[in-house]
């Protein structure tokens, strides 16, 4: 079987990271629209295959408990996303400018928690990319390789499509910029082991949605 969805969402993805993540466009909708135009059109896809294979509801359908796994699972990656920067970009090192690269993509957290646009659209960016990656990609290498080798397969793939923020958001004292590949890596390891083990998205787009809202709007660390 022939990985095409994997290939052109690794393509595709790999080239919205690198130009998203400028600092050219750092907190402008020009970076919500450079993520959210090629997300969107491989979450259509993703959602027409569901559709398609009957299976859309089954995947997208809320049931009882995911609300509260999602969040347990979203505030523990939270917790360790701390411990993370800590070591990563401490407070008192030359590479804590790793860190406000990261939060300058985003934007002031004022303005976007005040903005429903921009709340949106980080909203939408999460459900897209677990279309992506823990439906499409994670499916099709299923198919291939088997459950065991495919969630650390699709994590692999997700953290591969931000290695162009090693450079882009490199800090010119503290060098390459690790965190996001970092992120990408050990939160998509858990969020692909979690949709393998459930076979379905929402408690996955909850636990992805509550750190991401968090650790990038509400408890940024240090405070800046």
């Amino acid at each position: 079987m022939k990985l095409t969805f994997t290939f052109v969402s690794l393509v595709v993805i790999t080239a919205a990271m690198a130009f998203a993540f400028r600092l050219e466009v750092a907190g402008t909708p020009t970076f919500w629209i450079a993520l959210l135009v090629p997300y969107g059109a491989l979450a259509i896809v993703a959602v027409k295959r569901l559709w398609d294979d009957g299976t859309l509801l089954d995947v997208l359908g809320p049931r009882w408990g995911d609300l509260s796994l999602g969040v347990v699972t979203g505030a523990l990656l939270l917790i360790a996303s701390f411990g993370a920067r800590a070591v990563l970009a401490p407070a008192d090192s030359t590479r804590l400018p790793w860190l406000f690269r990261v939060y300058a993509q985003v934007g002031d957290p004022d303005h976007v928690q005040r903005s429903v646009a921009y709340t949106v659209a980080l909203f939408l960016v999460v459900i897209f990319e677990e279309l992506v990656w823990r439906s499409l990609v994670l499916d099709e290498l299923t198919a291939r390789f088997g459950t065991r080798r495919a969630w650390p397969l699709c994590a692999l793939c997700y953290a591969v499509t931000a290695l162009p923020t090693l450079y882009t958001l490199r800090d010119p004292i503290a060098g390459y910029n690790p965190l996001l590949v970092t992120a990408a890596l050990g939160c998509g390891i858990v969020w692909s082991f979690l949709a393998s083990i459930k076979g379905r998205l929402v408690p996955v787009i909850i636990a992805h949605a509550v750190f991401t809202y968090f650790s990038l709007v509400q408890f940024r660390w240090p405070s800046h």
